[in-house]
């Protein structure tokens, strides 16, 4: 391009006032010479003008106000949902590993229990048991859980 096409870019903003004091010392020079331009500038400025002249729209009141406030409890919801779902992953981890680790305390104290009893933990129908008792203790966890976190859920959606 040109100097006259670059400086012939630059008449919008020099109309809007908003050129620097290089910038506009060079369109002011260069419509000295330029008639052209001098007509496009006047057209820009009349454009300028006619939109400084119309009315700012303004956003409803209590709109920023009520926005922030939405904003705000949404984090809030948010925050509270995921330290929900730690608790509950924590809950049933909890209860599975306690669950679990209770068969080394079977085994130890086993043979105890089991000589007062008069049962031995060879037998297969105690390891059945057993294996039945975690089975069942897994699952009443994770239905415990699924339904506190249903719970909490229902209580989020009535705030």
């Amino acid at each position: 391009m040109n100097e006259h096409a670059d400086l012939r870019e630059l008449l919008p903003l020099a109309a809007a006032g908003v050129l620097d004091a290089a910038g506009q010392k060079q369109i002011e020079d260069h419509l000295r010479q330029c008639h052209e331009c001098r007509v496009e500038l006047e057209s820009w400025q009349r454009l300028t003008g006619a939109l400084r002249a119309m009315p700012t729209p303004q956003a409803p009141s209590g709109l920023v106000e009520r926005t922030r406030r939405l904003m705000e409890s949404r984090a809030e919801a948010q925050a509270e949902q995921r330290q929900t779902r730690w608790a509950l992953l924590w809950l049933t981890l909890f209860a599975w590993l306690s669950t679990f680790l209770t068969w080394p305390l079977f085994r130890l104290f086993g043979d105890r229990v089991g000589g007062f009893l008069d049962m031995s933990w060879t037998d297969t129908g105690l390891t059945r048991a057993w294996l039945g008792y975690m089975a069942v203790a897994w699952m009443a966890t994770a239905i415990i859980a699924a339904l506190l976190g249903k719970t909490k859920q229902q209580e989020g959606r009535t705030v």
